[in-house]
């Protein structure tokens, strides 16, 4: 099976203490760090922008059988033994155990570092997920090309979402729906509107901010329409989710 799903996991719990414990601090890089530490999000949220990337760049390749990799930045076994990788072939789905130190340095890296941090692991845990499961060569060079892209694109990948860029028939509107994955917004989104001569007649945010959920994995952004001249965004039970009117 083809790799859809890579997933960075921290211990909920233990972050959820760390952000609760207010250590006292006495230099200016200390208080820093203290208010990073109590306003990040968990781990598997703000590493999921990452995760994705990863994902994308390679879409297609089959590393190890698993649908889904998910790797472990704690000591927390899910399953029975003391094994560092784990791969269920049954299920589709693997389990890989980072290092204490590797968690430690994830633990300790700043919000401008923390890219660069979780990079660096991800890389040599796909890469040797791919030389215990005996990959070819082309598969390894495959992953390196992949985390260079990644390096080389400052960490943002935007493309079109196909299944919610849709035309008007009647007035010949083409909505066109941007995902952009980045360090500084997780997930973000935005829209422009053309006419028939491709002009752009609107340009609009989609949930502006800092925002960490997987809207097409969710289906939180199921599929899109045309009522007339406003452009909808629905979710998965059909509920509208965002409009914007046109003028013609």
């Amino acid at each position: 099976m083809k790799l859809h799903m890579l997933v960075l996991e921290g211990d909920r719990s233990a972050e959820k203490k760390q952000r609760e414990a207010h250590p006292p601090v006495y230099t200016k890089s200390g208080c820093l760090r203290r208010k990073w530490v109590e306003n990040r999000p968990p781990l598997h949220s703000r590493s999921f922008y990452l995760c994705r990337m990863i994902t994308e760049e390679l879409k297609g390749i089959d590393i190890d059988g698993s649908g889904k990799i998910t790797v472990c930045a704690h000591q927390i076994r899910l399953v029975s033994g003391e094994e560092k990788y784990i791969c269920d072939h049954r299920f589709h789905i693997s389990m890989y155990y980072l290092e204490p130190e590797e968690i430690d340095a994830i633990d300790g890296a700043d919000e401008d570092t923390e890219p660069m941090v979780m990079w660096g692991i991800l890389k040599n845990t796909m890469l040797d997920i791919a030389r215990r499961n005996h990959c070819s060569k082309d598969v390894a060079e495959k992953i390196e090309q992949a985390f260079e892209h990644i390096i080389n694109s400052n960490f943002v990948r935007e493309e079109c979402i196909d299944k919610l860029t849709k035309r008007a028939k009647g007035t010949g509107f083409t909505a066109h729906v941007f995902r952009t994955l980045s360090a500084e917004t997780g997930e973000g989104w935005r829209l422009n509107i053309t006419d028939q001569k491709g002009d752009v007649r609107c340009q609009e945010t989609i949930d502006g901010g800092i925002r960490y959920v997987d809207r097409l994995g969710s289906r939180l952004y199921a599929k899109a329409e045309w009522r007339g001249n406003t452009f909808v965004i629905l979710e998965r039970f059909g509920k509208e989710v965002f409009s914007i009117t046109v003028p013609f």
